[in-house]
């Protein structure tokens, strides 16, 4: 029996490697708020997150230090860590991501997963396709006679703000 051994999920690295990998990822989720890795990975993530934010929700001088020890030099990820867990997860007591499983990678067939921060709103990218579409839709729409109301209005109006804004500058 191995009592007392400690098992990785990422075994076959060393532990600085390990170390340097898992803070990376915790660093690109709070700046992105979303990532896509392996499972193993993910797993690793959401337990070291969900002790990251733990200690962040205490918020003293002990705690903080820590948390930018974590990090090192990095104050802008520290900084924002905290406006996560002000806005989004203060009334939370635990389950601070949410994990969702994935089609496997090309190359190698390794599963993934997304990790992301709950009550987060991640901008969604749009395809070319759906870019070309909504570029089409505006320019139809400003061929149109109503477009071409619309910009000759939004042209007066604005004309009419800059007369006021000189005479009230000449004042």
């Amino acid at each position: 029996m191995n009592k007392g051994v400690k098992k990785y999920r990422m075994s076959g690295k060393k532990s600085s490697h390990r170390d340097a990998i898992i803070t990376s990822l915790l660093i690109e989720l709070i700046r992105a708020e979303k990532i896509k890795t392996t499972v193993n990975k993910g797993k690793i993530i959401k337990a070291e997150f969900d002790k990251l934010v733990t200690k962040t929700k205490l918020n003293n001088e002990a705690s903080r230090r820590i948390v930018e020890a974590y990090f090192g030099s990095k104050q802008i990820v520290v900084n924002k860590l905290y406006k996560i867990v002000e806005e989004k997860l203060q009334d939370r007591n635990s389950g601070y991501t949410y994990s969702a499983r994935t089609l496997p990678r090309k190359g190698d067939n390794a599963d993934q997963m997304y990790v992301m921060i709950v009550n987060s709103e991640v901008k969604e990218k749009k395809s070319r396709l759906e870019k070309a579409l909504d570029k089409r839709e505006e320019v139809a729409e400003e061929k149109s006679v109503v477009g071409r109301l619309k910009k000759a209005v939004s042209s007066k109006s604005a004309k009419k703000e800059t007369k006021k804004n000189k005479e009230k500058e000449s004042k």
